[in-house]
């Protein structure tokens, strides 16, 4: 699987080519072939910075939005599902390519590209773990459309990625539950429940009725209908709705 990998080198950018084969020089043997995909992922960012425009507005962060429609791009995009890609290569060299391009902002014949620099969070050098970075968050949080995900999370991105670090509340029937809780709230504690001091809870709260171990972990969401789980959430969460517009109106 050759992947074109871009790389800035005292303000130059170069590129060579990787393969599970190892070493630059039998790469280049199979550039033809990296030219080709490098081309469709530009077509993909491109897509991504479409979607994020036209989404514009439905979340309260431009990032979540960029974020979300990344992932949607490259869900469409076939990338991942690409026969030149062997299963084992897809998150070291398919991402590391996409961070590259767009970090560097640069297209495959070389040519300049800003408007992908915002599709990632600003960096200087690779991330730790590529594979775990906003592109696994982007196509998990684009499973819902950008309304509904930007509903269940506020349209905070920071909201979404520890809600997606907690393994046993990511099923999306799930995020559709809570979306549909979240925007049956008045607006005032809806709002409240998106700062991180209640989202926390609200994770935790969710976390303790679907346990990933141990008691209680058994049934999970898929297990339940769409109004059975929105009840079963309804209740995970109505104490905490109480606690919070209590302390509103104390306040108020």
């Amino acid at each position: 699987m050759p992947v074109k990998i871009w790389s800035l080198e005292n303000g130059r950018l170069t590129n060579s080519v990787q393969t599970s084969l190892g070493g630059s020089f039998r790469g280049e043997r199979y550039r033809h072939e990296a030219e080709a995909l490098d081309m469709e992922i530009d077509h993909a960012l491109d897509k991504a910075v479409e979607l994020s425009s036209l989404a514009r507005g439905a979340a309260s962060e431009e990032v979540f939005v960029r974020r979300w429609a990344l992932g949607r791009a490259l869900a469409e995009s076939g990338l991942l599902g690409s026969e030149r890609l062997r299963p084992m290569e897809k998150d070291k060299w398919l991402w590391l390519a996409i961070d590259r391009k767009c970090r560097h902002g640069v297209r495959a014949d070389g040519s300049a590209e800003e408007t992908w620099r915002g599709l990632i969070p600003s960096r200087k050098s690779d991330p730790h773990r590529v594979d775990r970075d906003v592109f696994a968050v982007g196509l998990w949080l684009q499973e819902q459309e950008v309304a509904s995900a930007g509903i269940a999370f506020g349209g905070k991105f920071g909201n979404a990625q520890k809600f997606y670090g907690r393994k046993a509340i990511r099923p999306l029937k799930l995020r559709e539950a809570l979306a549909k809780w979240m925007e049956r709230q008045p607006d005032d504690l809806r709002s409240s429940l998106y700062k991180i001091k209640w989202f926390m809870r609200v994770m935790k709260a969710l976390t303790a009725r679907f346990p990933d171990r141990g008691p209680g972990s058994a049934k999970r969401p898929a297990h339940y209908s769409d109004e059975e789980l929105y009840q079963e959430v309804c209740q995970a969460l109505g104490p905490l709705a109480d606690e919070v517009s209590a302390e509103l109106h104390s306040v108020g």
